[in-house]
């Protein structure tokens, strides 16, 4: 009987790790071959979970240093499991600048060209406030000159 009760406790350990690695594992290596030809600047994890007394999970916010004259890529990868795709919007203070969720269409990436140096915001989100995890890199695309700039 011991024996049977340990076996248990294993199964139940090695599931539990394994489902949480379906989240993570090569969501990243998905994510960095999306970027293409880009520099690779800075990537993000994407864990949301509801908490027991919450009907949303919210959102997870993270802090970017962006160069003026810098053109950038976004991309995100879903989870297996995740009911939703998640929804990456970048903030300029309160202002949202853009999204990859844009007129009831779900994008992969987005791109920006940054035309201020200082510190943005990348909100990370799932529709209708679901649970959910992604992965996510920022990257550079293309550094443009000032006179490139003037138009």
């Amino acid at each position: 009987m011991k024996k049977v009760l340990i076996l248990s406790i294993i199964f139940m350990a090695i599931f539990t790790v394994s489902s949480h690695a379906q989240c993570d594992e090569g969501m990243l290596k998905t994510a960095l071959k999306e970027m293409g030809d880009a520099q690779y600047m800075k990537d993000f994890t994407i864990d949301l979970k509801k908490d027991k007394k919450d009907s949303q999970t919210g959102y997870v916010k993270f802090s970017v240093i962006l160069n003026s004259r810098s053109h950038y890529k976004f991309n995100a990868v879903n989870g297996i499991g995740n009911p939703e795709k998640v929804i990456m919007q970048l903030y300029d203070g309160d202002r949202m600048l853009i999204s990859n969720f844009e007129g009831g269409k779900m994008y992969n990436s987005f791109e920006f060209v940054c035309r201020k140096s200082k510190v943005y915001n990348l909100v990370f989100s799932f529709k209708g406030g679901q649970e959910g995890c992604a992965r996510a890199v920022m990257s550079l695309v293309k550094q443009y000159s000032e006179a490139e700039m003037q138009f």
